[in-house]
């Protein structure tokens, strides 16, 4: 599948609730979608993309969950590890990139937008940006990562965090919102501890 948007952080509309057909047409519009199907191809292309995602939640095997995300558009590299029901944004799954070696464990959300109520539009930006997870990453269990955020190489997120900026390579980041809370010592490429 092709991406539909280029990567890069874009500006979005804010939300304005409407009627299912006004929606579709917006929204198909938004995404890219053109000419004569437009709305036909973005309706089908949104539909796959729900169901291979919920697939993807409860099937029990990581190298099937990675290949579903695969087919929604996540570029995902050798590997990698997706634990079950992870939640890969459901509307801009293709600006999100997972590198080699990255681990991510159960009930974890990776976000690219954030599209709040037009009523809100001068509290919150309307946008969607890449998330990056670099190589060999671990994010452990019930973390959210929300839009625009690179987790850095080797880094590791502990369970429960919120993050909300970037994550320097070989960290230890934890808490709502995540800050560094160790860095790794390091030797030959490899973390052999923690700094003190």
């Amino acid at each position: 599948m092709k991406d539909y948007l280029e990567i890069k952080r874009q500006s979005l509309p804010n939300h304005v609730e409407r009627s299912f057909f006004e929606a579709l047409k917006r929204t198909a519009k938004e995404h890219g979608y053109k000419g004569f199907m437009a709305r036909p191809r973005f309706l089908y292309r949104r539909s796959m993309d729900h169901f291979l995602q919920v697939i993807s939640k409860i099937v029990p095997y990581s190298g099937l969950r990675i290949w579903l995300h695969r087919k929604r558009g996540v570029k995902i590299g050798k590997n990698a590890h997706i634990g079950p029901m992870v939640t890969i944004d459901d509307v801009y799954p293709n600006f999100v990139i997972i590198e080699d070696g990255v681990s991510i464990a159960g009930q974890n959300f990776i976000l690219t937008h954030n599209k709040p109520l037009e009523y809100h539009k001068h509290l919150s930006e309307a946008f969607v940006a890449p998330v990056t997870i670099k190589k060999n990453a671990w994010v452990a269990i019930g973390v959210i990562i929300l839009p625009g955020v690179t987790i850095g190489e080797g880094a590791i997120v502990a369970s429960g965090a919120v993050v909300s900026k970037d994550v320097p390579p070989y960290t230890l980041v934890g808490g709502v919102p995540a800050k560094v809370i160790k860095e790794f010592e390091m030797k030959d490429g490899i973390p052999v501890g923690f700094k003190k």
